[in-house]
């Protein structure tokens, strides 16, 4: 799920894909040519709390098989489906495969160390350019389109560790910062993302850039934070 710019809404509708500008996305395009982003994190593939050890592997689209590919629409339904049938553009699950399949997406998926059948979740994300509240200035971002844990492994800090690889992989590749969307009825969400990761109303965002007023009638929020 991702949205554009305040000055371009002309209605509460969410993009499903970033807007990109035209010109010059060198960056971008060059970091969208190369399969493994992950060569060169500080941090590791593994995520261990106390005696729980989850590896967690990379996948480019193009390499991501068909098994995990509905497992990750599974558990997408399970944790999303009633939030995304009560929002204002309701459920489409053609949109929703193109998103979580689109050609530049890239996956972090976590599973067991001692039964690597056993899944615990998965944080998708894309390289892309998002636009900026300057008419001449683009992000380069690292956009989460989702992060979806299996109820089995919540609680214990997986996710917080996925968002902070691909804060990882953000910095490795130089870019601007990590956005995601998140809708206002999802309030643990939003609170984990703010609280705990420290993430902020982006300026792009219904509620930075509008009214009160106006912000009321979008049922979500963009996010942001930036990669020194």
């Amino acid at each position: 799920m991702s949205v554009s710019k305040c000055s371009a809404h002309s209605t509460n509708q969410r993009p499903q894909h970033p807007k990109q500008k035209k010109g010059n996305i060198s960056k971008v395009a060059a970091v969208n040519q190369i399969k493994s982003l992950v060569d060169g994190l500080k941090l590791p593939l593994h995520y261990e709390k106390d005696d729980w050890q989850v590896d967690i592997d990379y996948y480019h689209i193009d390499d991501y098989p068909e098994h995990l590919r509905e497992w990750a629409l599974a558990l997408f339904k399970a944790n999303m489906l009633t939030m995304y049938k009560n929002s204002k553009d309701g459920w489409n699950e053609d949109e929703k495969r193109s998103e979580l399949f689109a050609k530049e997406a890239r996956y972090l998926v976590a599973r067991s160390r001692t039964d690597p059948t056993r899944l615990f979740g998965y944080l998708l994300f894309q390289i892309v350019q998002e636009e900026t509240m300057d008419d001449d200035v683009m992000a380069d971002v690292a956009y989460c389109y989702e992060l979806q844990i299996e109820d089995s492994a919540r609680g214990r800090g997986l996710g917080e560790y996925l968002v902070k690889l691909l804060e990882d992989i953000g910095k490795r590749w130089k870019m601007d910062k990590v956005m995601l969307t998140v809708f206002k009825v999802n309030t643990g969400a939003f609170k984990f993302y703010t609280k705990k990761l420290g993430f902020e109303l982006d300026e792009i965002s219904p509620g930075k850039c509008l009214s009160a007023f106006q912000a009321r009638s979008f049922d979500y929020e963009i996010l942001s934070k930036a990669l020194d």
